[in-house]
């Protein structure tokens, strides 16, 4: 049985950690660091535990086209949403 979500595909390319709690430290640098390099590839949510973090990539995305919101629904119920601007 395949991953439900995309980011659970193996296949999937990586930068940074997509949660945090997964950073060998949790600092300020840390934090920033990993955040500035999902930003440069185009990712631009990233979690923390079970907040979600975005940020304001100043361009069109594709994120929320209707498979995009498919492949979402549900899977952020119960999480925090941060948007940095």
């Amino acid at each position: 049985m395949g991953s439900k979500y995309h980011w659970q595909s193996q296949n999937v390319k990586q930068s940074g950690v997509d949660d945090m709690v997964l950073l060998s430290k949790i600092t300020e640098d840390a934090i920033v660091d990993n955040l500035k390099k999902r930003f440069m590839d185009d990712y631009i949510f990233t979690y923390i535990g079970s907040v979600l973090i975005s940020v304001n990539p100043f361009k069109q995305m594709p994120y929320f086209t209707d498979r995009e919101i498919e492949l979402y629904q549900g899977a952020v119920s119960g999480h925090r949403l941060i948007f940095l601007i």
